[in-house]
């Protein structure tokens, strides 16, 4: 009973959290806010000099975003191999999160519609897409606006997972939730990495 309760809630976690397109509050170069992207390679990661004001912060924030949700989709596509691409967007929690859901997407178990707890690879369409509402800065490290905290809405509806058994997985029942992304900037390494994902309890 207990594995049950775990694997629903690892698949209402994936539901939440695995796939992605690129969000509507940052330039999009593969397509316009008004269409679904495809996902563009997602090797690098959102590096540059410090920001120079909060505007610039936000900004290189929600491009990280972007950046691990497209990566996110791609490895979702890929049956969840090679979950260390994390690593160049992602720190912390977030990265541990993210890698944990390619895990249970490359090996299970996850939830079918049934309820029964399926082990092995899923097969992942679609993405989630992130919404920005706002933005704002706050020092990191002794770095003025290092820290970016992105609250909005992130959709799941378009990300349909298939267990190993060829059935639909169970679906989060609400799959519009209003979450806060947090985004840092390694002085470092120069680099722009989602440190953590907070649900807020809320629908949206």
């Amino acid at each position: 009973m207990s594995t049950k309760r775990l694997a629903i809630a690892g698949i209402i976690a994936a539901a939440l959290t695995l796939t992605a397109c690129t969000g509507t509050g940052t330039p999009n170069p593969t397509g316009s806010a008004g269409e679904t992207p495809t996902p563009t390679p997602s090797a690098t990661a959102i590096t540059g000099e410090a920001p120079a004001d909060e505007n610039e912060a936000i900004d290189q924030a929600e491009a990280t975003i972007d950046l691990l949700l497209a990566t996110q989709a791609e490895i979702g596509a890929a049956g969840g191999a090679n979950p260390e691409r994390y690593e160049a967007v992602a720190t912390g929690k977030a990265l541990r999160e993210f890698q944990d859901d390619a895990t249970r997407i490359a090996e299970g178990p996850i939830l079918n519609e049934d309820g029964e707890s399926i082990e092995g690879q899923s097969t992942v369409e679609g993405s989630l897409i992130f919404e920005p509402a706002t933005g704002y800065g706050q020092e990191y490290e002794g770095i003025a606006n290092g820290l970016v905290i992105v609250p909005g809405c992130l959709d799941g509806s378009q990300r349909k997972i298939t267990t190993a058994d060829g059935k639909p997985a169970m679906q989060n029942p609400n799959p519009r939730n209003e979450v806060e992304f947090h985004v840092i900037y390694n002085a470092e390494t120069k680099t722009w990495l989602v440190n953590d994902r907070i649900s807020l309890g809320t629908t949206c």
